[in-house]
């Protein structure tokens, strides 16, 4: 009866072996996947937070370019001090630094004495604006858009932030003052769509936010 016993004994042995080595395994298992599964999100955030390259930004940027000048121009017959007056307002992005632009916009009203010619010169740093840009038709009372439509793109500074304006009337006064946003005209809406959305990408990717509530506002 003793050799029975031995080989019982035995079984129990290789029993508890058996179950000892499956419990160690299952909870290296466990562990692995728990220190794992608390680094992904760690590592998702950071991809999320990762700034974009300098490459892509210059990307949009030109791309923004691009739509803009050659595109952002404006014609209306107005009734100006009881003549009949042919309104041309142009824009054009004439510097690009990093998420610094500059914007030169040009309003040439042609009298029967001679044009007058106004231009604007606006520094933005797309960093302090905010998203969405806004796309609006817009209507003067004196006024008749010649060749399309008067269709408006702004995207408003952070409050607090502003844009900084040059103004000089036919090259020779020059006057600066600030103003709350950027702004451009398009002919036509789709083109004017194209370019909110365009420069809701470049602001979105300067560091720019979205416009807050009524409620957050100063």
């Amino acid at each position: 009866m003793i050799l029975p016993t031995m080989q019982n004994n035995g079984v129990r042995a290789l029993v508890w072996l058996f179950l000892l080595l499956s419990t160690f395994l299952m909870s290296s298992q466990t562990l692995t996947q728990a220190r794992f599964g608390s680094q992904e999100p760690e590592a998702q955030h950071e991809r999320e937070e990762r700034p974009m390259s300098h490459e892509k930004l210059a990307e949009l940027t030109e791309r923004l370019r691009r739509l803009v000048n050659g595109r952002a121009a404006v014609k209306n017959q107005c009734q100006v001090q009881g003549q009949e007056v042919q309104v041309e307002e142009s824009s054009q992005i004439t510097e690009i630094s990093g998420c610094r632009v500059i914007l030169t916009t040009r309003k040439t009203t042609s009298f029967a004495a001679g044009p007058r010619l106004v231009e604007f010169t606006l520094a933005a740093n797309l960093a302090d604006l905010t998203i969405p840009a806004s796309v609006q038709k817009q209507t003067f009372s004196q006024c008749k858009a010649i060749d399309g439509a008067v269709v408006k793109v702004m995207s408003r500074a952070t409050p607090g932030k502003t844009v900084r304006v040059t103004r000089r009337e036919n090259k020779v006064e020059a006057t600066e003052t600030l103003r709350g946003d950027l702004s451009f005209f398009f002919p036509n809406l789709a083109a004017a769509q194209r370019a909110a959305r365009l420069m809701d990408q470049v602001v979105r990717s300067c560091g720019g936010t979205e416009w807050p509530d009524e409620d957050d506002l100063p």
